[in-house]
C-alpha cells in the first residue's frame, strides 16, 4: 500500500470517527437538558468538551494531509521560543499531581464517592497533560539529535 494510499485510509477513518465525536456531543448534550443532577450535568459537559476537542485535532490531521498549503511542521526555534514557558508548565503540572495526591488521602476513609469520583478524573487528566508534555520533549530530542 502506497504512503498516498495509507494517507486516503486514515482520512476515511478520522472522518467517520469525528462522525462519532458529533454523535456523542449531541448526546451528552441530551443527557445535560435531561438532568438536573449537577454531577451527572458536570460529567456530561467534560465529555462534551473532550468530544469537542478530539475533533477539532481529527480535523488538523485531515487538514494536514488533505491541504497541502498547510504541512504540520516544528522546528527547533519554534520549540525553543517557547521552551522555557512549557518547562515552568512542566514544573506547575508537577504540583498539581501533589495536590491530588493530598486531596486524595484527605478523602481517604470517607463516604464522599462524588468528590472522590471527580478526583480521580483530574488525576487521570493531569496524567494526560503530563504524558503529553513529555512526549513533547521526546519530540524536542529527536529533533536535536536529528540537527
Amino acid at each position: 500500500m502506497s504512503t498516498k494510499d495509507k494517507q486516503e485510509q486514515l482520512v476515511k477513518i478520522l472522518k467517520s470517527w469525528q462522525h462519532i465525536e458529533n454523535q456523542s456531543i449531541q448526546q451528552t448534550a441530551k443527557i445535560i437538558d435531561k438532568s438536573k443532577n449537577p454531577l451527572i450535568r458536570l460529567v456530561m459537559e467534560i465529555i462534551q468538551r473532550d468530544s469537542t476537542m478530539h475533533h477539532r485535532v481529527e480535523q488538523f490531521i485531515i487538514d494536514s494531509i488533505e491541504n497541502e498549503n498547510r504541512p504540520v511542521t516544528l522546528t527547533v526555534e519554534d520549540l525553543e521560543q517557547v521552551w522555557g514557558a512549557i518547562e515552568s508548565h512542566i514544573e506547575a503540572e508537577a504540583k498539581t499531581g501533589e495536590l491530588v495526591s493530598q486531596a486524595m488521602k484527605a478523602l481517604s476513609g470517607t463516604k464522599n464517592v462524588a468528590q472522590q469520583y471527580l478526583l480521580t478524573y483530574l488525576e487521570h487528566d493531569e496524567k494526560k497533560h503530563d504524558e503529553m508534555l513529555d512526549d513533547l520533549a521526546l519530540v524536542k530530542r529527536g529533533m536535536y539529535k536529528s540537527a
